[in-house]
């Protein structure tokens, strides 16, 4: 098992700012940051995904990669880059049930990762993406809160 870590300068600035602004504010907020960061490495996901393979599911592993939320009460951000497989999808075209055998290889065929080098690649710049949010909504909320909006 591999780990991650960003070092994210003005960290605490930001927390503090969104601590200030109470827990459901605070909530939509990062809620928001999350899912725009996730949205950066599903992107590159997107572009490292080989287009088609042996099988003949030309492009379903693209459109499989998606952003889930994944947040189940306030305060919690979570957001997850998944492949989407099973029956429901494949009205869809998104059933990719094989993309594990694709990303990590099987016996009878080559690793030919993707998710992981969309991370790795897209780390940094998903954690700027999510500054970004996190100081523009806090902006916004910020106007409507002097303008006397809720």
């Amino acid at each position: 098992m591999s780990s991650f870590s960003f070092n994210i300068q003005g960290a605490k600035e930001l927390d503090n700012a969104l601590k200030s602004l109470g827990i459901e504010l605070e909530t939509k907020i990062a809620r928001s940051a999350v899912r725009a960061g996730a949205v950066v490495i599903k992107d590159r996901a997107v572009e490292l995904a080989p287009i088609s393979d042996e099988e003949g599911h030309s492009g379903t592993l693209k459109r499989s990669i998606q952003v889930v939320m994944r947040s189940k009460k306030v305060g919690d951000a979570v957001a997850s880059v998944v492949t989407r497989a099973g029956k429901r999808y494949n009205t869809k075209g998104m059933n990719a049930w094989y993309a594990g055998m694709i990303e990590f290889g099987t016996k009878h065929r080559r690793a030919t990762p993707f998710m992981r080098p969309a991370l790795d690649s897209q780390g940094q710049n998903a954690v700027k993406r999510m500054s970004e949010v996190i100081q523009k909504r806090i902006a916004f909320f910020a106007r409507k809160a002097a303008k006397g909006g809720n």
